[in-house]
């Protein structure tokens, strides 16, 4: 006999409760139990769900990738990466980059949990520019043979930022970036 199945409410509940501890506390003074108290949901609600902190968190980043974050289809390749840029950038400069710092902390000690990261988060991301990048290469504006390569543009400066300086991620940085990504996948291949 199976359990009841779970309810999404709760995982919500837990979700959010995630990100408000972070922006209240800071990573290091979120919990599991703080998790659960602030959610309003057992410890073992949360333990059934998650086996750690960086569990939960890895979580509750990938749905708000999901439900937050762009992938804009304006029919132009600069302005795609723009908006998806200056809106990754802005999340950045708030919680889910405070998030993204301790998944990567996180990862450089664990990689299974790398892999996790990479298989629930980061791969979703680097798809939704790929699929910029598909749609732009169908109109006749990317001629630069390797999508991997402009992705890795895309994001590399993003989480280099992260790492070391979170300030350098601003909309003006986003425009900048957007261009030189736009120029090398619109030049013609060597």
């Amino acid at each position: 006999m199976t359990g009841r199945p779970r309810d999404p409410a709760v995982d919500d509940a837990i979700r959010q409760a995630t990100l408000e501890l972070v922006a209240d506390q800071g990573y290091r003074g979120v919990s599991m139990e703080g998790i659960a108290a602030r959610s309003g949901v057992s410890k073992q609600a949360v333990y059934r769900r998650y086996s750690s902190k960086g569990e939960v968190i890895l979580d509750a980043l990938a749905a708000y990738a999901r439900t937050r974050l762009p992938n804009p289809d304006t029919g132009d390749l600069r302005e795609d990466l723009l908006t998806l840029l200056e809106e990754t950038f802005a999340a950045q400069r708030g919680v889910p980059g405070a998030l993204n710092q301790a998944l990567a902390a996180e990862a450089l000690q664990d990689a299974d949990f790398a892999r996790r990261v990479t298989e629930t988060l980061i791969r979703s991301r680097r798809a939704a520019v790929g699929e910029i990048l598909d749609r732009a290469r169908s109109r006749g504006e990317v001629t630069y043979p390797d999508n991997d390569i402009l992705i890795d543009l895309v994001f590399g400066p993003m989480w280099y930022g992260l790492v070391f300086d979170a300030t350098k991620l601003t909309d003006a940085y986003a425009a900048e970036l957007a261009t030189a990504v736009t120029t090398l996948a619109t030049s013609p291949p060597n």
